[in-house]
């Protein structure tokens, strides 16, 4: 089983960009932010009339003087059953939603999610990969 790719793009943290990815015949998305001061990737539930988006996770925060850092690149890669998106920055997993358990898992755990929307948070492990590659 390999993941499908939903985007893929070349980055310079600090550098404002937005790359989305809606999964295929599923009423969600994704989209990871970078304003210029702090990179976020957000979960959409396009069934909530009104909520841009239902769950937000940090990635990363640009560090003052860290401008002219070399390209990354971001891909946003979906499980084979379009319920789970995950966020790879130079081949690094660092961000997944989990849209069927309404979880959010990340290296820092990082906002907690709105009580009132239901979704969850988890740290980051391993033992995720498997819901995108098996061997």
């Amino acid at each position: 089983m390999r993941p499908y790719l939903g985007a893929r793009a070349e980055i310079v943290a600090g550098c404002p960009c937005v790359i989305e990815s809606d999964a295929v015949g599923q009423p969600h998305g994704v989209v990871f932010e970078d304003d210029g001061g702090t990179g976020y990737f957000y979960a959409r539930d396009y069934r909530i009339e009104g909520s841009l988006f239902v769950d937000a996770l940090h990635v990363y925060t640009v560090k003052e003087g860290s401008e002219g850092e070399r390209p990354s690149s971001l891909r946003i890669i979906w499980s084979n059953d379009w319920r789970k998106a995950a966020l790879l920055i130079n081949d690094s997993p660092l961000a997944m939603f989990d849209f069927e358990r309404r979880t959010g898992y990340s290296l820092d755990v990082f906002p907690d999610p709105d009580p009132k929307s239901g979704w969850h948070r988890a740290p980051w492990s391993s033992d995720l990969k498997g819901h995108f590659y098996q061997d």
